[in-house]
C-alpha cells in the first residue's frame, strides 16, 4: 500500500483555512445542516451548459490529444496515459475526478494511481516533473477540462467549492468547514475565483455562496453562477497556473 506522510505534501495542495470566528457567527445558521436536494434550476443549468461546453471545447480536446500523441512519438519519457483520475468528494459522495496528466509517468506511483489515491500525482506541484504538454496545460488550467465529464455525469456542478481528494475532504471537515458537505463540488466557484490572490484559502466567500444557494431566487442564483464562471474564465486567460 502506498504510504505518504501528510507533512510531506506540498503546501499548495491544501490552502484551505478553517472557518474564522466571524464566519461562524455570520453564517451560524449553515452549520449543523444536512445536505439537501440541489435546486432544480441549478441542475438544469449544469446539464445544459455543461453539455454545450463539452461540445464547444471538443476541438480543443482533440488538439490536446493530438499534441500529446505527437510529443510522445518523439520523446519516450513523455509517454503515458493522457487522462488520469483519483478519488475526490462532492457533497459527501466519493467519485473519480478526471484530469489531464501533467507529470511524467516516471513520477507517478502506479499502485497508488490504481487505487485512486491522490498522492500518486502529488509531483504535479513540482514544475521539474511536468511533461512539456503538462506545463502548458497546468499554466492555463486546461488539465481540469475533463471535469466537464464529471459535470455531465452529475457528479459535479459548474459552480461550487473546489473538489478535494478524499483525504483532503476529511481534513477540511475535521477543521470545521461544512460547505463541501452541503454543496456539490464545482469546476468554477468562489475558491477558484480567488486563485492568485491573498484571499485564496479564506472561507468567507465559500460560505457567502452557500448562503446564496440557500436563499437566492433561481434567477438570482443563475446570475451569481454566471458571474463566477466569468471570473474563473478570466483566471484561465491570465495563465497564472503553476
Amino acid at each position: 500500500m502506498f504510504e505518504y506522510r501528510i507533512e510531506a505534501e506540498p503546501e499548495q495542495a491544501f490552502p484551505h483555512l478553517p472557518p474564522s470566528s466571524a464566519v461562524r457567527e455570520r453564517y451560524a445558521h449553515l452549520f449543523g445542516q444536512e445536505p439537501e436536494i440541489d435546486p432544480r434550476s441549478k441542475v438544469l443549468f449544469d446539464r445544459l451548459i455543461g453539455t454545450l461546453a463539452l461540445l464547444l471545447v471538443l476541438p480543443l480536446l482533440c488538439a490536446i490529444i493530438a499534441a500529446h500523441a505527437l510529443i510522445a512519438a518523439f520523446l519516450p519519457e513523455q509517454r503515458g496515459s493522457l487522462l488520469v483520475s483519483y478519488n475526490a468528494v462532492s457533497k459527501g459522495v466519493t467519485f473519480r475526478k478526471y484530469k489531464f496528466r501533467v507529470v511524467m509517468q516516471a513520477h507517478i506511483d502506479s499502485s497508488a494511481a490504481a487505487s485512486g489515491d491522490w498522492h500518486a500525482y502529488s509531483a504535479e506541484w513540482n514544475p521539474a516533473c511536468h511533461t512539456h504538454l503538462g506545463r502548458f496545460l497546468k499554466r492555463f488550467y486546461l488539465d481540469e477540462l475533463p471535469q466537464l465529464l464529471n459535470v455531465a455525469f452529475g457528479q459535479m456542478s459548474l459552480v461550487g467549492p473546489r473538489p478535494l481528494a478524499d483525504h483532503h475532504y476529511r481534513r477540511d471537515i475535521l477543521q470545521g468547514n461544512v460547505h463541501r458537505k452541503l454543496l456539490k463540488a464545482g469546476l468554477f466557484g468562489p475558491s477558484q475565483a480567488l486563485k492568485g490572490t491573498e484571499r485564496y484559502g479564506n472561507q468567507e466567500d465559500e460560505y457567502r455562496y452557500l448562503d446564496a444557494v440557500k436563499k437566492m431566487s433561481p434567477l438570482g442564483l443563475l446570475r451569481c453562477d454566471i458571474r463566477l464562471i466569468c471570473i474563473g474564465l478570466l483566471r484561465v486567460a491570465q495563465g497564472k497556473g503553476l
